[in-house]
Order: C-alpha cells, then sequence, then structure tokens
C-alpha cells in the first residue's frame, strides 16, 4: 500500500527540499491556522523583471497550487473551509503583477481562485490507475502493445544511476534535432540525484544489441502517483522504445498502488503518444492573476513558447 499522503504535502514538488532545489532557496510560504493548527499553504516565488514584479511556476516543477486540510464533513460543507482557507491563503499574496499556479490533482475546482480574480484555464492530462498488469496490457490500444512486443525484441530494459548521464544524453538528443534544452543542468542533475537518494524515482533506459543507450526514461513518484517526467531517445532507437519503457513504469507505479501521471499533454503529438496507454483524461487546472502590465508580460513570454495552445 502507498504511504499515507500529508495534506500539507500533497505531491512530490510540494517538498521543501524539491523547492530549495529548483529555486535556489528562494521561495516563501503563506499560510493559514486554525486554532493554532496549520490547515493551508500556498507556496510563491517573488521576481523582479523590466520593473514588475511576478510570481510563475518554478523550473522543471509539473504541479503545485494550495496544500489544504479540510477535515472532512459533507461535501458543502467541504467545499466551503476549502474555498475559505484557499482565499485566505491568496490575501495573505503580496502585491505582484503577475501570480500564475498549475494546480495539482487534488484541486478539483478553481471556483475560490475565480473569486480572488484570478483567470481559469486547464491542462488537460492522463491518468492511468493502478491493476492487475493483464488489466491494464489489455486496456493499451492495439498498435501500442505491436510497438512495445517489437521493442522487447529489439532493446534492452535496464537502469541509468548516474544523474549526469541521464542529462548529457538527455541534451545530446535534443542537440541532434536543434531544439533547446529549457533544463537547467545543475537543477536537473540534483533533482535527479534527490529522487534516486530518497527513493522516489528511477531512470529507465534502453540499449541496443550493442550494449549502447538509446533511450530513457525518468520517472518520480510520491504517496499518490508516479510521474513519467522525462524521456528522451536517439534518432536511431526503435520507434517502440520509449513505449516499452513507459510502460515498465507504468507496471511498476501499479506495483506500488500509484497512479501513472503523464504529467499533462504539453502539445498536440503527445495526445495520441498518451491515449493508447488507455488512461483516463483528468483536467489540471491553471490560475493566473494579472496587471495590465503584467498581462503584457506574460503574453510576451508565452508568444516564445513552442506549444502556444498548450500549458
Amino acid at each position: 500500500m502507498p504511504p499515507v499522503v500529508n495534506p500539507l504535502v500533497p505531491t512530490i514538488f510540494h517538498e521543501p527540499w524539491w523547492m530549495e532545489v529548483v529555486t535556489g532557496g528562494h521561495y516563501a510560504i503563506a499560510e493559514v491556522a486554525d486554532n493554532g493548527r496549520m490547515v493551508g499553504r500556498l507556496y510563491y516565488f517573488p521576481r523582479r523583471r523590466g520593473g514588475l514584479t511576478y510570481s510563475i511556476m518554478p523550473p522543471m516543477t509539473h504541479f503545485l497550487g494550495p496544500a489544504i486540510i479540510d477535515d472532512g464533513g459533507n461535501p458543502s460543507t467541504r467545499f466551503l473551509r476549502r474555498a475559505q482557507i484557499t482565499q485566505e491563503l491568496i490575501r495573505k499574496l503580496p502585491s505582484a503583477s503577475v501570480y500564475q499556479y498549475k494546480c495539482h490533482r487534488d484541486i478539483t475546482d478553481a471556483i475560490a481562485f475565480q473569486q480572488m480574480q484570478f483567470y481559469t484555464s486547464v491542462q488537460f492530462n492522463y491518468e492511468v490507475f493502478p491493476d492487475a498488469e493483464d488489466v491494464l496490457w489489455k486496456n493499451l490500444r492495439g498498435e501500442k502493445r505491436k510497438k512495445i512486443r517489437s521493442a522487447q525484441r529489439a532493446v534492452i530494459v535496464s537502469d541509468i544511476h548516474d544523474p549526469f548521464e541521464f542529462w548529457q544524453f538527455y541534451d545530446s538528443n535534443l542537440q541532434k534535432k536543434d531544439s533547446l534544452n529549457v533544463c537547467n543542468r545543475q537543477i536537473c542533475c540534483r533533482l535527479i540525484g534527490e529522487c534516486l537518494t530518497r527513493n522516489c524515482g528511477r531512470i529507465y533506459a534502453a540499449f541496443d544489441k550493442n550494449h549502447q543507450l538509446v533511450a530513457a526514461v525518468f520517472c518520480l513518484w510520491d504517496g499518490t502517483s508516479s510521474y513519467y517526467f522525462m524521456s528522451t531517445r536517439t534518432p536511431e532507437a526503435h520507434n517502440g522504445a520509449i513505449s516499452l519503457l513507459a510502460w515498465e513504469a507504468m507496471k511498476d507505479a501499479a506495483s506500488r498502488g500509484l497512479i501513472f501521471d503523464f504529467d499533462g499533454l504539453n502539445n498536440s503529438k503527445a495526445v495520441l503518444f498518451f491515449t493508447e496507454f488507455g488512461g483516463i483524461i483528468s483536467p489540471r487546472f491553471i490560475v493566473t492573476r494579472q496587471t495590465f502590465l503584467g498581462g503584457i508580460a506574460l503574453n510576451i513570454k508565452n508568444m516564445h513558447r513552442e506549444s502556444k495552445y498548450f500549458y
């Protein structure tokens, strides 16, 4: 059974050690207490650029949002309690030109944010819930099963234990495609190293018959979900190598009683790839509050994203 999840640390991305690595310690926390007991936390990341103060998601942090203890009750009581705590957290945020969060799966609506003058958008995500291996296999699309079987005959699956080896492989494959690596080497290697040390991450690797590394997938997990976090392959790799590694990671997640979370659709090509694994589509709410100038700056930033209609 997976461990009991602390509501104030609902995902691995809420862990203090994660925040230290991705921000270099440059973060703050809004907190709400009830009779001396902490019931709500919200990270924020004050930065200044071009005369504007802003707080957006830190690097390599896929989900955040408020962490809340609502103490149960009927649905209406829980909704009102969560909304109250969320609004109190937002009131504690200092003034800024932009605030933006991509919320974790426990945030099932964004009404409290809307009440506090945040705009709401959504990123769609695929989740595969833990089940018996034969059930998971049956739920794969037929074409995906064929690719995986073919890859099993062409490559050998193993692990990589060196974060820098993975990063070098990841970076070199992007260079071969003339693509920009947006991952900072130091942050990436530290995060992977921390996950491996804390036994909450694994690098799945595929080697060809000549023992050459041709594909790799890094997944990390918390008490609820295993996240498909980073993947890379050489141009010559078998076209089912990544699918095979994702399948291995999915089975691993199921054995731990964890949801396999594909970490959000960020481009149109990912839609078919993720769909073929038989997951359930779920929303991740993105909430944004901005001033007029902050909105202009955020729009300019978003113009440089490769997939403007995905997050």
